[in-house]
C-alpha cells in the first residue's frame, strides 16, 4: 500500500487495484467550520454527525453539475486529468496520435 501525504485533513493511499481517500468526519465537520464561504459561521450541531456525514456521502453520490451531469466526484478527477492531459505526462499515450502517425 502507498501513502500519499501533504498538508491536507484527509489520507490518500492506493495499491494495484485501489484508490483509496479517508476523511475522519471531525475533521470534514472542521472543514465546513473554515470553509472561506462559510459567511454566518455555521457549524455542525452537536450529535448531528451522522445526519451531516449522511448528507455528505449522498451529495459526493448524487449530486450533479448542472452543466456536465459529473457528480462531484467525477468533477474532481476530470479537473486532475485535464491537468494529465495538458502536461504530457510519460504514462499516457494519445490513441489519436497512434492513428495520425500510423497514416504518415
Amino acid at each position: 500500500m502507498k501513502k500519499y501525504s501533504g498538508k491536507q485533513l484527509f489520507n490518500i493511499t492506493s495499491n494495484n487495484e485501489k484508490l483509496k481517500i479517508d476523511i475522519k468526519i471531525k475533521d470534514l465537520a472542521w472543514l465546513i467550520e473554515k470553509s472561506p464561504n462559510n459567511y454566518d459561521e455555521y457549524y455542525v450541531k452537536r450529535g448531528k454527525r451522522k445526519e451531516f456525514i449522511d448528507y455528505i456521502g449522498n451529495a459526493l453520490a448524487d449530486m450533479s453539475d448542472p452543466d456536465t451531469g459529473d457528480s462531484p466526484v467525477m468533477t474532481m478527477f476530470e479537473n486532475i486529468f485535464e491537468e494529465i492531459f495538458s502536461s504530457g505526462e510519460d504514462f499516457i499515450k494519445s490513441s489519436s496520435m497512434k492513428d495520425r502517425q500510423s497514416v504518415n
